[in-house]
């Protein structure tokens, strides 16, 4: 390790404008001994600590030496892109022994040619609009210049409706001897050198879905076999693996279903292609009683402003939709012996599958039968109403404790945000994780010279709505005045950002600053960039930009945290946790709430010094981190720099 990340090694002679940083070879040495010895290492590492090349140096050389695959695991797209773009490439290149590395994407990514020149043959002219028939015929173009058939090769990004089409799926795969297309296939040569590399970079939802398919059947799995992980961003953990472990539909996915089999108009769908057009009313009798069920869902949801209702009694609604479905499922049976060719005998057969797993499903949903679990409905509401039904677990350390952990000889999980109070407790115990190797790194960064922490006295309870957001708004005027601009302003909700934001617009026109606000119009891509082109503007935003936030320089002078990042506490998931912990004789608190928050103001902490060069100010308007006991537990857990009590 030290002969590549020391102050002469290997990093530093190819790197220009490197600087050493011990904290980087320290952390280097503890993934190196954590692979070696077969061990857990849980790392907190700070900003400015050069965490990818800390954990990539000892991964390519143990996966190298020892003949062992290594997957990398992240939470966001921008992560995964500098390590396959940047760091990799520059490691690649400067080390003795050459590495195998590939970027695994979910199936559905790629392109099927078959299921491509099926839809050219029977369906090309059935589209409803110009636009989609132009997709296709773009993504046709393109299917003969591609090399690697992911979706992500081709710009502007097809519409999903049309991509859904045409994208590789497992059930309705006729696999390597039966498809004709076999040697072309995108997904197959992807997936041949997937089994060829030493290291394999995935998200997390990609590693919890493998871990899904794995407790079922291994030879089900998405991923090749692997016994050392790393994951990176790792205080997302709990929240990815709960989606992954529990259960989601929705109207749009029973509409799918339905309109796959046979479309309203009769001119599309599997029973038209197969010439069983009478088996078409099946189908709509199907999609009425799913209308039915799902407008009584949202009946039920109503009353709840948020979109979200939590369940908690077993069939708060009849099934009127199993028998409906049932009788498609049956008539499918009844056509598979029917089918002219392979493929027309897998597709219904995948068909039947969906139908199955639709089925059952609904009925573990309003069966309530997944133990320790939470039920609850989500109503989202923009062009077309999506109604969703979920099923999580309230603690998924019972699943990953002997899923992951023990299955594993070694994971290695990191962040800058992990530790509350400067111990990993919380953490692990929310993870499942027992046994490990510990170690938390301070940030190179000079964080007393480079920021202050500003507590402005008097402000008023941030629970008391009416007095605490005029004063709010008085005190984020005042720090944009400081650094005229060039601030970013978390909120806790939309409420309280729009209200203040509405406040403060006109104000910020007179002053010449330009103002950006999550959620008006412009996408979080977007806002950021042009944040960053106009140094003196302000950034109004919520949850998303508390963390995977980079703006480095002048643009970025000042962070206003407006109130401290408590969890709320009417999410279902989030309430059926504090239940959980309340029913197990625990303070809910302190063994939840607390350290949530923690992490959480950590992340929006670590948005303001990204470089050595760096400075700026971390205004935290709420009071309760001076008179409530726990406030010293959140500023214990922040980089030591002055504070301001103005």
């Amino acid at each position: 390790m030290r002969e590549v990340l020391g102050p002469d090694g290997l990093v530093a002679k190819h790197l220009e404008g490197y600087e050493h940083r011990p904290q980087q070879l320290e952390m280097a040495e503890a993934v190196f001994r954590a692979f070696g010895d077969s061990a857990h290492l849980v790392v907190e590492a700070g900003t400015g600590v050069g965490k990818s090349f800390a954990y990539l140096v000892p991964a390519i050389d143990f996966s190298v030496r020892m003949s062992e695959r290594v997957v990398i695991s992240t939470n966001t797209i921008s992560l995964q892109e500098q390590l396959i773009n940047k760091d990799i490439p520059f490691l690649q290149d400067i080390l003795p022994d050459p590495v195998k590395v590939v970027l695994v994407k979910g199936r559905s990514n790629y392109l099927c040619l078959r299921r491509l020149e099926g839809l050219m043959a029977y369906e090309r002219g059935l589209f409803e609009t110009e636009d989609e028939v132009d997709d296709l015929l773009r993504i046709h173009q393109w299917s003969g210049v591609t090399e690697d058939g992911s979706r992500s090769d081709l710009e502007p990004q097809p519409r999903a409706g049309v991509w859904n089409l045409v994208c590789s799926e497992s059930d309705s795969c006729l696999g390597p001897i039966k498809c004709p297309y076999a040697k072309q296939c995108f997904y197959q040569k992807a997936r041949s050198a997937m089994y060829n590399a030493n290291i394999l970079v995935v998200n997390h939802h990609l590693l919890f879905s493998d871990l899904a398919l794995r407790k079922i059947d291994s030879r089900f799995s998405v991923l090749p076999g692997y016994k050392y992980v790393i994951m990176d961003e790792a205080q997302n953990i709990e929240n990815t693996a709960t989606e992954h472990i529990g259960i989601s539909l929705s109207n749009f996915g029973v509409r799918h279903l339905m309109d796959s089999l046979c479309r309203r108009d009769r001119k599309r769908g599997l029973f038209i292609r197969l010439d069983v057009e009478p088996l078409a009313q099946l189908v709509e009798e199907a999609r009425s009683q799913s209308d039915v069920f799902f407008t009584s869902v949202e009946a039920w949801a109503a009353t709840e402003r948020s979109g979200t209702k939590r369940i908690r009694k077993k069939n708060f609604l009849p099934n009127v939709l199993d028998e409906p479905i049932l009788k498609l499922q049956i008539a499918l049976e009844d056509l598979r012996p029917t089918a002219k060719n392979d493929e027309e005998e897998k597709e219904i057969t995948a068909h039947i599958e969906r139908c199955k797993n639709l089925r059952e499903e609904l009925g573990i949903f309003l069966n309530q039968s997944l133990d320790n679990s939470v039920y609850w409905v989500e109503i989202s509401r923009g062009r077309f109403t999506t109604i969703r039904l979920n099923a999580a677990p309230v603690n998924v350390s019972d699943e990953l404790r002997p899923n992951l952990f023990d299955a594993m000889e070694s994971i290695v999980m990191t962040s800058a945000t992990l530790s509350t109070n400067r111990t990993f407790d919380y953490f692990k115990r929310r993870v499942g994780l027992n046994d490990c190797m510990e170690l938390i790194l301070g940030s190179p960064f000079n964080y007393a010279e480079q920021a202050r922490i500003h507590i402005p006295p008097g402000m008023p309870d941030p629970r008391d709505n009416v007095a605490f957001v005029p004063a709010a708004t008085d005190r984020i005027k005042q720090y944009i005045q400081l650094t005229h601009g060039k601030a970013f302003v978390l909120f806790t909700s939309y409420k309280m950002m729009d209200e203040i934001y509405d406040e403060l617009e006109s104000w910020l026109v007179s002053q010449g600053i330009a103002s950006f606000r999550q959620g008006g119009g412009l996408s979080r891509h977007a806002m950021l960039e042009e944040f960053k082109a106009d140094v003196d503007s302000v950034l109004f935003g919520t949850s998303s930009f508390w963390e995977g936030v980079d703006v480095r320089g002048e643009a970025l002078s000042s962070v206003i945290v407006v109130k401290l990042p408590f969890s709320v506490p009417t999410h279902p998931v989030v309430e059926a946790r504090i239940e959980d912990i309340q029913a197990r004789g625990g303070n809910s608190f302190m063994e939840y709430n607390l350290p949530e928050a923690i992490i959480r103001l950590k992340q929006g902490f670590g948005r303001l010094i990204r470089t050595k060069k760096d400075r700026g100010i971390v205004a935290i308007l709420d009071p309760r981190i001076r008179t409530k006991f726990y406030g010293k537990w959140f500023l214990n857990s922040l980089p030591k720099c002055e504070i301001v009590l103005e």
